[in-house]
């Protein structure tokens, strides 16, 4: 539009011109090119004035516009980065036939690798994320608010195995640093649990382990024993997630095996969702899927397994209002 004002003004002024010039023709020759001269040094000079003027209208123009440009640019990029930051943090759907195969695949591992552990730890918490509140075909045996609640579910294996899905959520009277030293004694959990024949850590940092795990013969079950990886992942100051998975080593030794036969059991998938939602109060939401390697009807073992694990809590409250 600039451009084509301009065009007109030198139209315009060159019609100007000629239209001088007829009208002094019959003076002094020299007089009418002189003047005719003037005249279009005039224009030239009129339309070179316009031009720069123009040009570092639209040159300010083009800057602001860059500028503006610019600032919408990174506007949006920040907006990006802040909804990739909430994407990673919301829990996505994932595809159910995906997280039952994980769940029911055990694989074999070198336990120093770290970087193989890193990445099972990462996709345990993913799966672990999607099914947190998952609570559709349960049978809920324990209603007692924040004190203790208790929900159950069998599936059957191809083998006839009954495998236990149990979620579970209580409070305890501690703080999240209290609690993660607290699960890391490994002495202490066998002294509050008196079915634990053995419990060894054989690695330890601040996001994994690897423990043995190995039950005494109990009420319905001969000896188990458990070889898995266990992953912590601290969401904020008050959220953590500790998530357990069974691998396999065919390399592995414990360093006091048993002497008496023990059938390998598998945690398929098992996690805790701990927050403090008080000063002193953490309130912990448990997911446990379990193939123990058990024929026996749910019937026979539903309420024992609430009952022992409501009492394994019971220990736990204990420990903590005492100290």
């Amino acid at each position: 539009m600039n451009q084509c004002i301009i065009w007109i003004k030198l139209l315009l002024r060159k019609c100007l011109s000629i239209f001088q010039y007829t009208k002094i023709r019959t003076a002094d020759s020299h007089y009418q090119m002189q003047q005719f001269n003037q005249v279009e040094l005039n224009a030239d000079k009129d339309i070179e004035n316009n031009l720069k003027e123009e040009l570092k209208n639209e040159n300010y123009e083009t800057e602001l516009a860059t500028s503006d440009l610019e600032t919408k640019i990174q506007s949006q990029k920040q907006q990006l980065i802040e909804k990739q930051e909430i994407i990673e943090e919301i829990p996505q759907p994932i595809d159910i036939s995906t997280v039952r195969q994980f769940i029911e695949t055990t694989p074999n591992i070198d336990i120093h690798n770290k970087e193989i552990l890193t990445e099972l730890g990462n996709k345990s918490i993913e799966i672990y994320h999607s099914i947190l509140y998952d609570y559709d075909g349960y049978e809920q045996l324990e209603d007692n608010q924040d004190e203790f609640s208790y929900w159950i579910k069998y599936i059957e294996t191809p083998e006839k195995f009954q495998i236990h899905q149990m979620r579970y959520k209580y409070t305890l009277n501690t703080t999240i640093q209290k609690y993660m030293a607290f699960m890391k004694n490994l002495e202490l959990q066998k002294k509050l649990d008196s079915s634990i024949d053995q419990f060894e850590q054989h690695y330890s940092d601040d996001s994994l382990q690897i423990n043995y795990l190995r039950y005494k013969k109990i009420l319905f079950m001969d000896p188990r024993d458990f070889l898995f990886a266990k992953f912590t992942k601290s969401i904020d100051e008050n959220t953590v997630f500790e998530i357990s998975k069974s691998i396999e080593n065919d390399e592995f030794q414990p360093f006091n095996p048993s002497s008496k036969s023990t059938t390998r059991a598998f945690l398929l998938m098992s996690g805790n969702y701990i927050r403090q939602i008080e000063e002193n109060k953490l309130e912990i939401q448990t997911y446990s899927e379990c193939n123990m390697k058990l024929k026996l009807k749910p019937m026979m073992t539903k309420t024992a397994s609430k009952n022992e694990i409501k009492k394994l809590i019971k220990k736990y409250r204990d420990h903590f209002n005492q100290q």
